[in-house]
């Protein structure tokens, strides 16, 4: 007997992405040292990005830019619209980054 192909998305979730990492995986460590370079690196960011002196729309925070060009490099990710297709289906991808499961991700040409 053939069972049924059935799907049903859940309303909630309660699944972290953390919970899909491997603790061995190699990005593990990786992730630690460019959340703390990045830290170190916020009051270079804050004072880029001050919303007084530029003014216009929000712009995308530069930690979740610069950890998703460096999982272009270490994945030999062609082209900025292929990185960000990988961002939105790859769990992995959106772990790094800092995006949640639900969160939507921005335009390619950003």
């Amino acid at each position: 007997m053939r069972g049924a192909e059935i799907y049903n998305e859940s309303l909630f979730t309660t699944v972290r992405l953390e919970d899909f990492v491997p603790t061995t995986h190699p990005l593990r460590p990786i992730r630690t040292w460019v959340n703390d370079a990045l830290a170190a690196m916020d009051g270079k960011f804050s004072a880029m990005y001050e919303a007084d002196v530029k003014g216009g729309r929000p712009s995308i925070a530069s930690e979740k830019l610069m950890r998703a060009m460096l999982l272009q490099v270490l994945y030999s990710v062609r082209c900025e619209r292929q990185l960000v297709e990988q961002i939105q289906y790859n769990l992995l991808f959106r772990w790094l980054v800092g995006l949640a499961i639900e969160d939507p991700v921005w335009n390619h040409s950003v």
